[in-house]
């Protein structure tokens, strides 16, 4: 969590759809068929024991969501008598044995039989807001100590660090019935290096989706206004939602070089997009990117000079993705590309002038360098017995080429580089509601070799490899577990394991950092 691109299974859509954390995700971020809808469906979906909106959405509707609304969930074929259990918590909530009984002619009928049940005028149910708080915190520890340590920066160790890594303050649900909102605000704690800590937005992804039919076939239409490219994504092998979920701000957990969309201007940038999820199967997004200005980012906690520059115009993002479901097993692939011009922060290797306020001037410059991404990505998941088998990987390629002759005050001595990633990764859950979650994960990033960009890694590479183990439980997870859908905590087990970083092979396990942490949210 201490990376921007994060968020977690909140407390509020718990309240807000009546369903357990399970049947929308497969381990806390990760997210079901159920999850993925819920999403694209723009948070909008009830159910839950409140009602979703402060006022009554005209005409006084049902607390309860329509066949309609939920049969895209259904595995196609499904007999009759499964159709609730794909939607337990309802029938467990809601409904006793007795009232379903009577065996449907349809799924989608079984479905409306059951919430028939339990129908209620929309303003018998109360309102609570829809926030939510998280804490993380955890114990770090690093092979050798961090060479980044100073003493008395902060209040933190060399080594072997106990301490909260982030706060964070969650708004969203339905705003209407089209529109629905997740926002995230955050204080992250200092890290290594870092005097002090600092406030500022986080995820903040705003929706209207609608659906309909266009020649017979379901059409699922939204737009998406949000601040961190990729954010948008429903599967979890884009940049913004890919493994790992949740770590502390110290140790090394993750290459220290990265391409553009993978988090370089996440909190920076201003993004809309359109959408279009075709019999919930081809799933196309356009989405362009504009930076914001210096002092809206300064103002909103996301320090301007942490980016490469600004981006000249608007930044253009597509994404394609095909999913298919076959029975308990879903598949998906599919692929992303974007292109980034960007001005830097200097030129000539003179820095952008300050501007009236003290802030960097918001100044547009003829030159600038580009980065043009490409990523393809896959995710196989079987939903098994009580348990889920999620197989997932991606790889993206970046191209770069330096225009503007500088990254802030560095001449990149090559015209042209380039820069790879590849993840891939296995979660196994297991238990009520994905109790107990292992994952490993594979990592790598390589590229060009430049002698100034890299000055200082072995061989002027940006080469990284590595792996990472987690073990995580979750104690609160279901819908007849204690305080849900009010409290839900993880405690998790993390080591990543070096045999390359930043180039180095000798000393790379200096490194291996072990993490125990523990999220709570309420």
């Amino acid at each position: 969590m201490v990376t921007p691109p994060t968020a977690q299974a909140l407390p509020i859509f718990a309240r807000q759809t009546g369903q357990p954390c399970g049947n929308c995700h497969t381990d806390v971020l990760g997210l079901t068929p159920f999850g993925r809808r819920f999403k694209l469906g723009g948070y909008t979906l009830g159910g839950g024991p409140f009602r979703k909106t402060l006022f009554p959405i005209p005409p006084s509707g049902k607390v309860f969501p329509t066949a309609d609304e939920l049969k895209s969930v259904l595995v196609p074929g499904t007999a009759s008598q499964d159709a609730v259990a794909q939607l337990r918590s309802y029938a467990r909530q809601t409904t006793s044995d007795a009232k379903l009984a009577k065996p449907a002619a349809t799924p989608e009928q079984a479905i409306t039989d059951a919430f028939a049940a339990v129908q209620k005028p929309e303003e018998e149910p109360g309102w609570f807001p829809p926030l939510a708080v998280m804490l993380l915190g955890g114990y770090t520890h690093t092979q050798a100590p961090d060479p980044n340590w100073t003493p008395g920066v902060n209040h933190w160790n060399a080594n072997n660090n106990t301490g909260l890594a982030q706060a964070s303050l969650f708004g969203g649900g339905a705003m209407s019935d089209n529109v629905g909102v997740f926002a995230q605000l955050t204080y992250s704690f200092p890290a290594i290096a870092d005097a002090s800590g600092k406030w500022g937005w986080d995820n903040v992804d705003v929706r209207y989706a609608q659906s309909g039919q266009i020649g017979g076939v379901d059409v699922l239409f939204g737009i998406t206004a949000h601040n961190n490219p990729t954010v948008q994504d429903v599967w979890n092998t884009a940049p913004a939602w890919t493994h790992p979920y949740f770590t502390t701000q110290l140790g090394f957990t993750g290459p220290a070089t990265s391409t553009v969309i993978d988090g370089a201007y996440s909190q920076r940038v201003a993004g809309l997009g359109g959408y279009l999820f075709i019999n919930d199967q081809l799933y196309l997004e356009a989405t362009g990117y504009k930076t914001l200005g210096v002092v809206a980012q300064t103002r909103l906690g996301a320090d301007p000079l942490a980016s490469l520059g600004q981006i000249a115009g608007v930044a253009p993002y597509g994404r394609v993705a095909w999913e298919q479901r076959f029975g308990d097993h879903n598949l998906m692939v599919g692929g992303f590309a974007s292109r980034f011009e960007i001005a830097p922060w200097s030129v000539s290797g003179v820095p952008v002038p300050l501007d009236t306020t003290g802030n960097l001037a918001d100044v547009p410059y003829g030159a600038t360098n580009k980065y043009t991404d490409f990523g393809f990505d896959t995710q196989y998941q079987y939903r098994g017995d009580n348990y889920w088998v999620i197989l997932k990987g991606a790889y993206i390629r970046e191209e770069q080429r330096y225009d503007a002759g500088y990254i802030g005050g560095i001449v990149p001595a090559n015209l042209t580089n380039s820069l790879n990633t590849l993840r891939a990764s296995s979660t196994v859950a297991i238990g009520n509601d994905n109790r107990v979650v292992a994952t490993g994960q594979y990592f790598r990033t390589w590229g060009s070799p430049d002698a100034n960009l890299y000055q200082g890694n072995q061989d002027s590479v940006p080469d990284t490899t590595g792996f990472m183990a987690e073990l995580a439980y979750l104690p609160f997870g279901s819908s007849r577990a204690p305080y849900w859908p009010w409290f839900n905590t993880r405690i998790g087990l993390q080591y990543f394991y070096y045999t390359k970083y930043s180039g180095d092979t000798v000393t790379s396990h200096d490194k291996n950092t072990f993490i125990v942490y523990s999220t709570i949210l309420f």
